[in-house]
């Protein structure tokens, strides 16, 4: 019998991590709210466990879309670099989705500041 509580504990203790592969952004190379002196090359997204990026999207205050050169990679990965175009002074908001392990989407955004020098 405690084989066998042992054997569905061990069986169980197996399955969950994948059942609950939620995954949220770690570290972030720009901090929300950042203003910065010079217009950033890059930002990197770290996440808790590994996903597939679904999207990313940059905007200006002003709503305008700037286009980001950026091709995730076809794996499941923890880290991402997504390179950004070159930025005039403004205030932008990047916001991303990707799919945990388990499907769920999850979706985070930065905002940040280029400011005039």
């Amino acid at each position: 019998m405690w084989r066998q509580v042992v054997l569905a504990i061990a069986v169980l203790n197996a399955t969950l991590p994948a059942a609950f592969a939620h995954t949220s952004a770690q570290s972030i190379s720009i901090a929300d709210g950042a203003r910065l002196k010079t217009a950033p090359e890059q930002l990197t997204i770290t996440f808790q466990h590994a996903a597939r990026f679904g999207s990313v999207s940059l905007q200006t205050a002003a709503g305008e879309r700037v286009p980001v050169p950026y091709a995730p990679p076809t794996v499941a990965t923890s880290t991402f670099t997504i390179p950004l175009p070159r930025l005039a002074p403004d205030s932008y908001r990047l916001t991303w989705r990707v799919i945990a392990e388990d499907g769920h989407v999850m979706t985070g955004a930065v905002s940040f500041t280029v400011a005039r020098s």
